[in-house]
């Protein structure tokens, strides 16, 4: 099924995720291996009571420069979180701003909660989405 929100998606969000699988680098270490997760979401800047709850994690993802924005939306493709992404991942973002230039950055996914009306119906494609973008 489609996501409601197909056709307006903003932004491509790219999730390394392991594999299962691992290499041994040359000091004899596991590293795992990765495949890349995409999700393609449609993402506008958050209401400001939800500014406030994140201001504390936005300051220490943002760092001294202060280029950082929380964003909130829903994913378009998958509807649903891959497997592998997990809260407080971060990926390779570029997103479409309201004058259609594209910019890129890193996205840190955010905890959000599901409505529990929504999970008890069984709806899937309409899963919110929440993280803090910081510019390149």
């Amino acid at each position: 099924m489609t996501s409601p929100f197909s056709g307006f998606e903003n932004s491509t969000l790219i999730f390394k995720v392991s594999d299962g699988t691992y290499t041994i680098n040359a000091a004899g270490n596991r590293k795992p291996n990765t495949v890349d997760a995409i999700i393609k979401a449609v993402l506008k800047p958050a209401s400001y009571s939800s500014v406030n709850t994140y201001a504390q994690e936005i300051q220490q993802f943002a760092g001294a420069d202060g280029h950082a924005v929380l964003l909130e939306g829903y994913l378009v493709n998958p509807t649903t979180y891959p497997q592998g992404v997990e809260f407080l991942a971060e990926a390779e973002a570029e997103i479409t701003t309201a004058i259609d230039k594209p910019e890129t950055g890193r996205f840190k996914l955010l905890p959000i909660v599901q409505s529990p009306y929504v999970v008890a119906t069984g709806i899937d494609i309409i899963t919110p989405i929440r993280g803090i973008f910081r510019r390149n």
